[in-house]
């Protein structure tokens, strides 16, 4: 069983070396307008808080993870590598996104892929997650520039993997739930550092570009597909708020739309928001009835 320790540790630690190496990332490009050089610090802020969570909370990482959540390390890892060249090449880009989809849902369901699914069904889900995940990173690409404030990057996934922690809980998963626990408090953690900076740093104006710089997008996309996928998998999250949880950041794509462009910057950002807010609650809404605390035919 987890102790205090382990849970306050896994939460409050991540989020303070996210916060420190976020804070290093602002002022070195205050300092160095060249900004693909510090690009990467954002993706290694999440990257290495979520790291030393998982540590806190599941000990050292087996060199071949023996549980699927344990691949999040790994693949963690491989993202802040990721980061360091993603801006050399489009094709490059998509040809890593491509093969990080494919090898992502066959690993971490090897259980079901060596025991559970027949062939068939076996090579039709590997079709459909590796398509699902290639969408989803694109999309959370997307959402970075079309998200024009730079804590609303930030605010935006911390509600949406708050909300994917509420919904693993419910679905009494106590471990993943812990897991989601983490990224919000990451990116709890930059929101608010986000906010404060933005007030008291000048940076020639493009500050609110440069929160969630493009690169980051790999370790966004690998930790949140990697709790989804273990939360529906293993656990019993309800298929729907799954699928919510997913199309929850395509809502921000909406701020693309002309006729919501016409409504000024400030309230397609709180559409956006309101949206996506909407998305993530409805998805908390059938876990909570899905639970049984209503009662057990309520669902």
């Amino acid at each position: 069983m987890l102790t205090f320790n382990q849970m306050f540790i896994g939460m409050l630690l991540p989020a303070i070396v996210c916060g420190i190496l976020f804070v290093t990332y602002v002022y070195l490009l205050n300092r160095d307008k060249q900004r693909r050089q510090f690009q990467w610090l954002v993706a290694a802020a999440l990257g290495i808080g979520y790291i030393i969570g998982h540590i806190a909370l599941e000990g050292k990482p087996n060199f071949i993870p023996k549980e699927s959540i344990h691949w999040l390390v790994y693949f963690t890892l491989l993202a802040i590598l990721t980061s360091t060249y993603w801006d050399s090449s489009r094709w490059i880009n998509h040809i890593t996104q491509l093969i990080y989809s494919i090898a992502i849902p066959r690993l971490m369901l090897d259980s079901y892929f060596r025991y559970t699914w027949e062939p068939i069904n076996a090579v039709i889900w590997w079709i459909c997650l590796t398509i699902g995940i290639y969408i989803f990173s694109n999309v959370v690409l997307q959402s970075f520039s079309t998200l024009p404030s730079g804590a609303s990057v930030p605010f935006v996934y911390l509600g949406i993997s708050g909300g994917t922690a509420l919904i693993t809980a419910l679905s009494g998963t106590i471990v993943i739930a812990l897991h989601a626990g983490i990224i919000a408090a990451l990116f709890a953690a930059i929101w608010i550092l986000a906010i404060i900076l933005k007030r008291r740093v000048e940076l020639a104006g493009e500050f609110s570009m440069q929160v969630f710089p493009n690169s980051v997008s790999p370790v966004v996309t690998f930790l949140f597909v990697g709790v989804w996928i273990n939360g529906y998998f293993y656990a019993e999250v309800p298929s729907v708020s799954a699928i919510l949880l997913l199309l929850a950041p395509t809502l921000a794509l909406v701020g693309r739309i002309n006729a919501i462009q016409r409504l000024g910057e400030r309230n397609t950002v709180i559409l956006q928001i309101g949206l996506i807010a909407l998305c993530v609650s409805i998805a908390l809404i059938i876990a909570v009835i899905r639970s049984g605390l209503f009662g057990e035919n309520t669902y």
